[in-house]
């Protein structure tokens, strides 16, 4: 038991460096291709998922996963026109739609009569802090991840060498005033979170029974 107490002391004082930088996104390469539509709301001063109003006026953006902030040029590839637009809310859920534009932004790549277009996005630049005025789980860009919490140090040793063999970046503190130990899964960057839950999904945590968080950025 002595044994097991210094080996997962190790594993707690270590686990912080564990982590390596993932690939970031890369200025002017193409980073998606798919249906772009466009959307407004009748509704005045409706806000937007980072917390703006939105305004169909200005050159702005849905998109799934992308910081809040980022820029990206969105180019009809049925005419050539592009439209650079910044990311300040959330969506398209209709399936194969990557990106829903303000009125005014599919008005410059003449799609606002068509209502949808196929299209590339090439990235033009990505805040290191999304711009939200929210600090919900992803707003801050980067996501950890609660997969459980154990009162046998054995078991919580064997998750943690199941994630970490993954190649997941697994994280064990003792909770206080416990012997048991959490473990999450830390310094998931939101374009990976789906990635993530998969490589979690097939290790037996059901997306159900997880806690997921905002987490601070590792590299600021």
């Amino acid at each position: 038991m002595k044994r097991l107490m210094a080996l997962l002391a190790v594993l707690l004082l270590s686990s912080l460096w564990l982590f390596a930088a993932d690939e970031p996104l890369q200025p002017g390469s193409v980073i998606e291709k798919g249906i772009a539509s466009w959307y407004t709301t009748d509704k005045s001063e409706s806000l937007t998922a980072n917390g703006e109003i939105f305004d169909p006026n200005v050159l702005s953006a849905a998109h799934k996963s992308l910081k809040f902030g980022t820029i990206v040029r969105v180019t009809n590839l049925a005419n050539g026109k592009s439209v650079d637009v910044r990311i300040n809310d959330r969506g398209p859920y209709v399936d194969g739609r990557i990106i829903d534009l303000t009125p005014a932004a599919a008005k410059q790549i003449d799609m606002l009569n068509s209502g949808i277009s196929s299209v590339d996005l090439t990235l033009i630049f990505e805040p290191e802090v999304p711009e939200s005025k929210y600090n919900r789980a992803g707003d801050t860009g980067w996501y950890q991840i609660q997969v459980g919490a154990y009162s046998s140090l054995l078991t919580a040793y064997a998750q943690y060498d199941r994630l970490l063999n993954a190649g997941l970046k697994p994280y064990a503190e003792q909770l206080p005033d416990s012997q048991a130990v959490r473990l999450t899964v830390r310094w998931v960057p939101a374009y990976q979170l789906d990635r993530t839950m998969k490589a979690l999904s097939a290790l037996g945590f059901a997306e159900k029974n997880v806690l997921k968080k905002s987490e601070v950025n590792p590299y600021r």
